[in-house]
């Protein structure tokens, strides 16, 4: 249900004058003024149920506490992309809804993609990816605010248990992709839960202006309550002669992804917990000329880590299909390949 660039929203400017009052110092009150009331227009084939559309913009005003300040347009167009339902770019304004799917699919994906665009006329979603384009763990954890509360919306105002489908299987294999929206959807959602059981709707609002910089704080709500809001990056050994060419924090999200892909690795994903700490994938050439790769991983569980290394080396050699060289120093697991 996503789409993006997403673009700055204006805001609607209203003017008011003052009208002197003859043969007196008084001013007038000021003429009320009507402020228009937004309206949403469709183009392409209309299905019938779009005639709610009006009525399901009150419901997330009335739900969320903001009112929409722009007017929405909704194309209703046959599914181009299996995968995707629908949209909402920021860049065009455009809310796309695909009329493929069955009746119910349709208003909750038309639901899910209108509060986007409340989202993006009180919160600049554009800006906000702006400031995390360079940094994928921040930039997937802004995606998880943005797509969890959308969903929160569908669940509470549909009664659908998102939640009881954002499952990962136990056997089989499963794609980037459902991993992906089981994060960005389900634990985004529970993020946003916990943030408003906390502090309400206003503690949402603050989470705009003040957002989680990477995904263990999704993954872990109590921390971004607790006050982090980023995680620094894991120093990376060098040996003699070797020169760091790039470095990435890869995050919480990446090393439970490797984990998750694997059958026999799958397990261990629930048994992280909160033990995260930091990571960072380094790039070197060494002084040979040759380029390796050194992953740094620091956690924070001592029970587990030697399982949990394991998993982690086994799951890479499936991915990279070859094994790497692991070694484990204190609760510090180093991957080099």
């Amino acid at each position: 249900m996503r789409g993006w660039p997403l673009v700055i929203s204006g805001i609607l400017a209203l003017t008011c004058g003052f009208s002197s009052v003859s043969c007196t110092t008084a001013i007038a009150d000021p003429p009320a003024v009507q402020e228009p009331v937004p309206r949403i227009t469709f183009k392409g084939d209309t299905p019938p149920w779009a005639d709610s559309a009006s009525a399901a913009m009150a419901e997330l005003e009335t739900w969320r506490g903001l009112d929409f300040k722009e007017n929405l347009q909704v194309t209703f167009q046959p599914q181009d992309d299996p995968r995707l339902n629908g949209s909402y770019n920021s860049a065009t304004k455009q809310l796309v809804v695909s009329t493929s799917g069955s009746d119910d699919l349709g208003r909750g994906v038309l639901l899910h993609e209108m509060f986007h665009a409340l989202q993006d006329q009180h919160f600049d979603l554009y800006n906000l990816h702006l400031q995390s384009q360079d940094e994928p763990d921040y930039d997937k954890a802004i995606t998880a605010v943005i797509e969890g509360e959308a969903m929160l919306a569908v669940s509470e105002l549909l009664n659908y248990d998102f939640l009881a489908h954002a499952q990962l299987p136990t056997e089989g294999d499963i794609s980037e992709r459902l991993f992906e929206n089981i994060f960005l959807y389900g634990a985004g959602l529970k993020f946003i839960q916990a943030v408003r059981e906390d502090g309400g709707w206003p503690a949402v609002d603050a989470v705009f202006t003040d957002p989680p910089q990477a995904t263990t704080l999704i993954l872990n709500p109590q921390r971004y309550l607790a006050g982090e809001r980023t995680v620094e990056p894991a120093e990376i050994p060098l040996a003699a002669g070797e020169t760091l060419t790039s470095k990435t924090l890869r995050g919480e999200y990446a090393v439970r992804l490797l984990l998750a892909k694997q059958p026999e690795t799958r397990p261990l994903v629930d048994t992280m917990g909160n033990s995260y700490i930091t990571d960072t994938l380094g790039v070197i050439t060494t002084g040979d000329g040759h380029t390796v790769h050194r992953w740094v991983i620091e956690l924070d569980q001592a029970g587990a880590i030697d399982s949990l290394a394991a998993g982690v080396a086994t799951a890479l050699t499936a991915d990279l299909e070859q094994q790497p060289l692991v070694t484990l120093d204190g609760e510090t697991i180093t991957l080099e390949w």
